[in-house]
């Protein structure tokens, strides 16, 4: 069933009304939105043919300190998400810093994602998120889909 809505759109912006009112009746996916796996939410483009390039990219725009961080959570990411809390990760590499340290360090590599021209997505929370780890507010975590392709981009 189908509702009549009237809307006033500016004359200016009529067309692009169209093209948005056509895309929500045909129920068009977002090819911009991320992917949601059971694994976890993973950017797009981590499912395309260019992924591997793309993770190249991205590694080579990493701070050395960056990718410390990224190898534990790649290394220690199987066929399955893991989690992990900062100080966790901060111990285990040593971190000079400690768990403030890690996320400032994570901090530069969100950086280097933007740097690297890959997108960000809005989150559930309205929050502007890449997806290459996943952040709860009190843990880290990786998707396998992402270390696999990581830790192609390192060598590892």
């Amino acid at each position: 069933m189908f509702i009549p809505i009237t809307v006033h759109v500016p004359e200016h912006r009529v067309e692009e009304f169209y093209i948005r009112f056509g895309e929500f009746i045909a129920d068009v996916p977002d090819p911009d939105a991320p992917t949601r796996l059971p694994s976890g939410t993973v950017p797009a483009w981590v499912e395309t043919d260019e992924a591997p390039a793309i993770a190249a990219t991205l590694w080579n725009k990493i701070s050395p300190q960056g990718q410390e961080v990224l190898n534990h959570l790649i290394r220690a990411t199987g066929d399955e998400t893991m989690h992990f809390l900062p100080g966790e990760i901060a111990k285990a590499i040593s971190h000079p810093k400690g768990a403030s340290g890690v996320a400032g360090t994570l901090g530069g590599v969100g950086k280097a994602i933007r740097r690297a021209g890959l997108p960000m997505y809005t989150t559930p929370k309205g929050k502007p998120w890449h997806y290459i780890w996943g952040w709860d507010g009190e843990r880290y975590s990786m998707t396998p889909e992402v270390a696999r392709l990581l830790r192609t981009a390192a060598g590892n």
